[in-house]
């Protein structure tokens, strides 16, 4: 059928409707979340890069880069490993999450880590190998301190990465908990300047 130009204008009207007013999916991964800058020093940022120091890592996705990386997933980095690659705390805390026993190549069950801050915010460490994760729930664990090992398992894509994100508070899709509460951008002081966080497609060494 080829609609005329009026006709055309209107089904452009209709799907404007229809987005604007839909009601918002159930699935919180699957909501609307706008995408959030930062704009702050990162020689002042709370956060250290996730691995060891004097090793660096590329960037395979980074804030709002699409794909696994938008709406409730917004934010966050992910960045490639080889499987059994040593994973740090960004930031001391207590662990809150730890789960472990998928085996790499399982894109339907991942291993991770959450770690809760003082500030009430959490850390995801997601991907894990199986037998990777090295803490346990209620571990109180400090900056740099060895958590797990990077893996390939849950949804990476088929690329062996660690995926690291924050969150204002747990209530994350997947751990059995109702409720959402989605990602949020942040930088890291121990690399090369990030005022507006890490790039994609970018190698960023931890000093």
């Amino acid at each position: 059928m080829r609609l005329s130009v009026p006709g055309f204008l209107i089904s452009i009207l209709l799907v404007g409707f229809v987005a604007i007013f839909a009601p918002e999916s159930s699935d919180p991964e699957m909501r609307r979340y706008s995408c959030k800058t930062i704009d702050a020093a990162s020689s002042g940022s709370s956060y250290l890069l996730p691995y060891q120091q004097g090793t660096q890592h590329w960037v395979n996705q980074a804030n709002c880069s699409g794909y696994g990386h938008s709406r409730f997933w917004n934010h966050g980095y992910d960045f490639k490993m080889d499987i059994g690659t040593p994973v740090l705390a960004a930031r001391a805390g207590t662990v809150m999450v730890a789960n472990d026993g998928c085996k790499d190549g399982d894109h339907a069950c991942t291993n991770l880590v959450t770690v809760r801050h003082a500030d009430g915010t959490f850390a995801l460490y997601s991907h894990l190998t199986k037998g990777g994760v090295q803490v346990v729930k209620g571990q109180n664990v400090l900056a740099a301190q060895v958590i797990g090992h990077s893996g390939e398992t849950g949804n990476t894509g088929g690329l062996p990465h660690l995926h690291f994100s924050v969150h204002p508070c747990g209530v994350l899709p997947g751990l059995g908990l109702q409720g959402t509460c989605p990602s949020q951008p942040v930088n890291f002081r121990n690399t090369a300047p990030n005022p507006h966080g890490l790039i994609a497609g970018h190698v960023y060494r931890a000093n």
